[in-house]
């Protein structure tokens, strides 16, 4: 691993990359990648935690830590009965 490499990056970037696109094909009434950002809907179908894991192939754990590094940067991320939802991803052309 490279000096600058930070290993919590790269779990971020799978868990960001597992949530856009479980997140696209969760939703029923658009397709992200043919709507632009701010046409999207704002009630779009959350993905749960547990289903970023299976799919990115992690732990429960990591995506949860994950999950919180990202929130309000590449995802929106909702609490609901001890289960992490991403509710919105934040498209990488918004202004932070």
């Amino acid at each position: 691993m490279a000096a600058d490499e930070n290993p919590d990056s790269t779990v971020d970037d799978m868990v960001a990359e597992s949530a856009l696109q479980l997140w696209s094909a969760a939703q029923t009434d658009f397709d992200p990648f043919e709507v632009p950002s701010d046409e999207w809907p704002d009630n779009p179908v959350p993905v749960r935690d547990a289903d970023i894991a299976v799919d990115a192939r992690l732990d429960l754990d990591d995506v949860r830590s994950a999950l919180g590094r990202l929130d309000g940067v590449k995802v929106v991320v909702g609490r609901d009965a001890g289960s992490l939802s991403v509710l919105r991803v934040i498209p990488a052309d918004t202004p932070l």
